[in-house]
């Protein structure tokens, strides 16, 4: 059994297919939806943050917190991920053929 070469035009791989797939988490979440909403909850953290310091009475010191705490979770979840995707690349260049 041989394993034909796969021409893509540009670059030939042998036996990997070379269509670019956006990287799924175990969720089925893609990586990029992963980053976005750590950033959006930075974001929301931050303005949160603000506008408790500027004494709006709406936002309150517990709703501060719980946003930092949910840009944190989001952050540290968005960095696993990527540390895994990078092993798992690491692991397959490394794989002999």
């Amino acid at each position: 059994m041989s394993i034909a070469p796969i021409d893509t035009g540009a670059t030939q791989i042998v036996g990997i297919e070379a269509t670019p797939r956006v990287a799924k988490t175990a969720g089925g979440e893609s990586f990029g939806n992963v980053l976005s909403e750590a950033r959006k909850a930075e974001a929301d953290a931050t303005t949160g943050a603000e506008r408790f310091a500027k004494g709006d009475p709406t936002m309150g010191i517990h709703e501060v917190m719980i946003a930092t705490e949910k840009a944190n979770i989001a952050i540290r979840y968005a960095t696993t991920v990527k540390n895994k995707a990078l092993e798992a690349y690491r692991e397959l260049m490394n794989t002999q053929v």
